[in-house]
């Protein structure tokens, strides 16, 4: 009989074995990750083709209720009592509240929900009946520091001002509440926040919600009979980056009041993935001994991932094909084009939950204007049947790395698209859905300045309002006005910020890094209701939001009840309001501030119901 041998295997071999199996089961894992996300995208971009601009304008035609009454003083040179009232027209469009313009003639406040007045000639309406109007139970915000003429001090001592002097031109504002949402305290003091403005002293009983650093009233409301005044004594709401204020202003002058919002914080990665030079830059090199290539691959982006799954951020990273300036075909195979680096980078991004968008063949924007492409140093295109072919191969491209993976979102080198530019987009790539530009107005004229709203053509418009790895006191406000008004954050950086020393102010990645992660750790602290989406996700629930109609009813108990027509999902909506919500139905409600709440509502038919 043979004597059995037994197979003895020395312990490393064991530990060998494991490895090897823990090995294929990660990998295995990550697959199915990158697969999970890779059929999301197929179920969201099924949506993104039903986009419905008709319905968009539908539900903008229904708005129901009072009407806000809108009056400007068309007198000025400039403008800039218009662009007030645009803007205010506009913050009430998103809030979805109905809106008459009246001319001075022909004014009259009866049946006004409220009165936003832009003059500062008081006197361009009746200030008897608007004092009598507001004594009897309405509501009138002015948009601007008044002049001392009769009408103001017939009107004065009922706005709240207890006695007046000179004008100041000030650029400091310290927020006294929480106009803005969430910053309360906030204090400013840049040229870009520019007032002329009276100095006043205000009655004890109005409530001082923004005031200069030399302690000037800036924005207040005071109670006047059964109705209310609210009043801002600054010159800076014609700029739309101010809308906030507006919105803001709005929302706490009338009692109660409630409107829809995005719910979405973007993070958009400009420029990536692209080719990347293999060369040494000095100041990477001294710090890390990488080249270019290696510092992206193992020290920039995993630190990027890293702050993302810290802090809650799904990106959005918009490619490019090439770096060269080529505007003429043919454009197949650029000599710098780098697919192993599209395909390893492009499938992470996917993996940790983000989207891959397209920034565009080169960085070269879509115009045929050779003198606005000389301002980006770029080369201006023939036509746009080149635009067409070049867009045409970059998705291409995109396909061969990703198959079956459909790219939707659109960001413009620069933030600069021509009109052909846009056609040429639509001509050579049918899946684009959606267009990140720009929210904020650009001086110069040249960008693409957009607003939320989905466009006859049925492209989504989508801007990005803020940008960088540090938080600069501009990016800070507007930030905060797109929160309060919009309720969405959407900011955009580029990998090779860390290489342009006017883009990082002279500042290693390290310190880049460190204000990114200070940056989203104090947006979660200030906004931790905030959804991380992707430019598809938001996109359809902005869509969402722009083709539905509210009606809000309040019953003699204080409740108010919401009905959404269509109801395609959860919606969220800023409450405020000074009573107590006793309960809710149809809905949840989640305080977010002082007497201000995020409403979720889940069905199409909702009611809160209010104490004292």
């Amino acid at each position: 009989m043979r004597k059995k041998t037994t197979l003895r295997l020395h312990r490393n071999v064991y530990i060998i074995i494991t490895g090897i199996v823990l090995l294929a089961a990660a990998v295995q894992i990550t697959n199915s990750e990158y697969l999970l996300q890779f059929n999301r995208n197929q179920n969201l971009t099924d949506t993104v083709q039903k986009w419905r601009p008709e319905e968009a304008k539908a539900a903008a035609a229904s708005r129901s209720g009072p009407p806000f009454c809108l009056i400007y003083d068309p007198d000025d040179p400039e403008g800039y009592y218009e662009k007030i009232n645009a803007n205010a027209e506009r913050v009430l469009e998103y809030m979805k509240r109905p809106v008459r313009q009246f001319d001075a003639e022909t004014f009259r406040p009866e049946g006004c929900g409220a009165v936003v007045l832009s003059s500062a000639k008081l006197g361009l309406v009746d200030v008897a009946a608007l004092a009598d109007y507001v004594e009897r139970g309405g509501y009138a915000l002015i948009t601007t520091t008044p002049n001392l003429d009769d009408a103001f001090y017939q009107l004065y001592r009922k706005m709240g001002i207890r006695s007046t002097g000179d004008y100041a031109a000030e650029h400091s504002i310290e927020l006294t509440g929480n106009v803005l949402i969430g910053e309360q305290g906030l204090a400013m003091e840049e040229d870009f926040i520019t007032n002329m403005s009276l100095r006043l002293e205000l009655e004890d009983e109005s409530r001082l919600l923004a005031q200069t650093a030399s302690r000037v009233p800036l924005l207040w409301d005071h109670a006047y009979g059964q109705g209310k005044f609210m009043v801002f004594n600054g010159t800076m709401l014609q700029e739309k980056t101010n809308r906030g204020l507006i919105a803001g202003a709005i929302s706490m002058l009338i009692p109660d009041f409630i409107y829809p919002v995005f719910n979405a914080k973007l993070m958009f990665i400009d420029d990536f993935p692209a080719p990347i030079a293999d060369t040494i830059d000095r100041s990477i090199y001294d710090t890390y001994n990488r080249d270019r290539v290696h510092f992206f691959k193992e020290i920039w982006w995993p630190d990027m991932l890293k702050v993302a799954k810290q802090h809650g951020l799904e990106y959005t990273a918009v490619l490019i094909h090439s770096y060269t300036d080529q505007v003429q075909p043919p454009f197949a195979g650029p000599v710098d084009e780098d697919p192993a680096g599209l395909i390893s980078y492009g499938r992470e991004v996917i993996k940790s939950g983000g989207e891959i968008g397209l920034h565009g063949f080169n960085h070269q924007s879509l115009v045929t204007d050779s003198s606005v492409a000389a301002e980006f140093g770029y080369t201006a295109w023939d036509d746009a049947g080149d635009m067409a072919a070049a867009i045409r191969e970059t998705v291409a491209f995109a396909a061969k790395a990703f198959p079956q993976y459909r790219l939707i979102t659109y960001v413009p080198p620069s933030n600069v698209l021509s009109p052909e530019g846009r056609e040429a987009l639509k001509a050579a790539w049918p899946d684009m859905g959606i267009i990140a530009s720009l929210y904020g107005e650009d001086a110069t004229g040249l960008s693409y300045v957009q607003e939320y709203e989905i466009a006859s053509d049925g492209i989504l418009e989508l801007p990005r309002v803020t940008s960088g790895y540090l938080e600069l006191p501009f990016d800070r406000w507007a930030e905060a006005n797109a929160m309060t008004s919009l309720g969405i954050f959407s900011h955009f950086v580029h990998p090779d910020d860390v290489l342009s020393a006017e883009r990082s102010g002279n500042r290693s990645w390290e310190d880049l890094y460190d204000g990114f992660k200070n940056m989203q750790r104090r947006l979660n602290e200030t906004y931790p209701w905030l959804r991380p989406l992707t430019a598809v996700e938001a996109g359809i629930e902005a869509e969402r939001v722009l083709t539905s109609a509210v009606e809000w009813e309040r019953e003699e108990d204080g409740t108010l009840n919401g009905t959404i027509q269509p109801f395609d999902g959860t919606s969220y909506y800023i409450f405020r309001t000074e009573k107590k919500i006793n309960a809710t139905s149809g809905c949840r409600s989640i305080r977010i501030d002082e007497g201000t709440y995020l409403i979720e509502a889940q069905k199409s038919k909702f009611s809160i119901h209010l104490g004292g």
